[in-house]
């Protein structure tokens, strides 16, 4: 058994339960034997309950391993990190790491805005990764090597492996519910209710009122076209919930009486298995979180991106999905959506037959990964 001290989040975002139930089951039939997981909870460095300090180093440095992420960690805003990244430690601290460190399928964001002082900070840290064998950085597949070419194109990137996000490799399709024929079409729908002023800026684009009105009155009309039709609503944070509050307010009384249930919010394992089964037993997914689609898609549901957030419109541009993707920052796009559902519902097993191929496409991606990881991974005695 080797003991990898794993940073992540595991109590947050259920889109975080997702990506390890992907990753771990792999890593360890990689590496070839049993893992002793260590969790270090990344959220409670930004609350203040821990750090990356020398009690973080010790720990390390009593592991075998130590894996960063996945997660949205290679964030570009953070101007009091010493990375300019959520990584937020300190170079000397840092240095007193002698464990190998691999960071796993790491989101590059830039969509909550970038600095001189982070992106300079960034790429030093950056650089520093590349130059040492102790380190192997990878990043998933949401534009994260496109904006790392955008900021970073003079460093060695062809050191950084691309990794699909363990999320296509979670099994949730385990104690699905199956639908009776009868059953009507159900729509499994993800708002996020997060960073609402940069999804819905105004001006051109709606704000989150008009959003809210425009969505409402698009359900309304899939409703109308529709027999049956259920509508799920799957928050993954606590702030999906106020969301779909306040579109339940929109809504017409009937479908929010009659059409209308909203997952439970809880945290953890056990509840991302119960909400992405929601998804997984869905007739069609819309979904604005990035594990929302990536694990409707991983089970062959069909899935329509709501893109008010860069990530997933990257997403589905790396999958060559772009066509499934709605820009629900654009007044007007009501009809786009209707006409994705009608499509989506009437041509399903092509839809399936897609989904096949996109994640056929992400199965050859991860060992085309491992031809990096593996070796990485002899070299320093990590694999039986």
């Amino acid at each position: 058994m080797i003991s990898v001290l794993h940073v992540a989040s595991f109590l947050g975002n259920i889109g975080d339960n997702a990506n390890h139930a992907g990753f771990r089951p792999w890593f360890e039939q990689l590496v070839g034997r049993p893992v002793n997981w260590l969790e270090f909870e990344i959220r409670d460095v930004y609350r203040g309950y821990k750090a990356f300090d020398e009690k973080f180093a010790e720990a390390a440095n009593r592991a075998d391993l130590v894996v960063i992420g996945g997660g949205n960690y290679f964030e570009l805003w953070v101007e009091k990190s010493p990375t300019g990244t959520s990584i937020s430690v300190d170079e000397d601290v840092f240095a007193s790491v002698r464990t190998p460190i691999f960071f796993n399928a790491l989101g590059v964001d830039e969509g909550q805005g970038v600095t001189e002082t982070t992106l300079r900070r960034f790429r030093a840290f950056l650089s520093s990764l590349l130059a040492s064998d102790q380190y192997l950085v990878s990043v998933r597949n949401d534009g994260a090597s496109e904006t790392l070419r955008k900021f970073a194109s003079d460093l060695p990137l062809e050191r950084v492996v691309l990794l699909p996000d363990g999320g296509f490799f979670a099994n949730y399709s385990l104690g699905s519910v199956v639908r009776p024929p009868d059953r009507g079409m159900t729509i499994a729908i993800n708002l996020a209710g997060d960073m609402l002023d940069r999804r819905f800026p105004g001006g051109s684009h709606h704000d989150y009122v008009g959003f809210l009105a425009e969505f409402a009155d698009t359900l309304a009309a899939v409703d109308q076209e529709t027999s049956g039709l259920r509508l799920v609503f799957v928050p993954h944070i606590f702030a999906d919930v106020r969301v779909y509050a306040d579109l339940l307010l929109q809504l017409p009384d009937r479908l929010r009486r009659e059409r209308v249930r909203i997952a439970a919010y809880d945290n953890g394992d056990a509840a991302a298995t119960e909400a992405f089964r929601e998804y997984v037993d869905a007739s069609i997914v819309m979904g604005m979180r990035f594990h929302a689609n990536v694990v409707a898609i991983a089970h062959r549901v069909p899935t329509v991106g709501l893109f008010c957030y860069d990530q997933i419109g990257r997403l589905y541009g790396e999958l060559d999905l772009a066509e499934h993707v709605v820009d629900v920052r654009v007044p007007g796009f009501g009809q786009t959506l209707v006409d994705r559902v009608k499509g989506a519902a009437s041509h399903v097993d092509d839809a399936k037959r897609r989904l096949d191929q996109v994640n056929g496409e992400m199965m050859s991606l991860r060992i085309g990964a491992e031809q990096k990881i593996a070796p990485w991974l002899n070299r320093h005695g990590l694999r039986n």
